[in-house]
């Protein structure tokens, strides 16, 4: 199955939220990730458990290029479904 944007936007949140300690509803999804005070160690955490996750392995850091979790999810489900980037 291959995840919707929302799916992506979702399990990001809630990745987020583990590792910041911040609620789930408390997360704005449009707001840049430094926001969200994710550290150097939670940026490479977060990349890591979405290429497990998604089975995508990134080319770059993925934050630099698409800094909203809303951006980064939509490009994901695209590369996803279209079959980019394999692990």
């Amino acid at each position: 199955m291959t995840p919707s944007t929302r799916d992506v936007e979702d399990w990001i949140v809630n990745r987020v939220s583990g590792l910041t300690g911040t609620e789930p509803a408390a997360i704005d999804v449009n707001a840049p990730f430094r926001r969200h005070g994710l550290d150097s160690v939670a940026v490479v955490t977060l990349a890591a458990d979405l290429e497990t996750w998604l089975g995508y392995r990134f080319r770059a850091n993925p934050l630099d290029e698409h800094p909203t979790i809303a951006d980064l999810a939509a490009f994901l489900a695209d590369e996803v479904a279209r079959g980019k980037g394999p692990a």
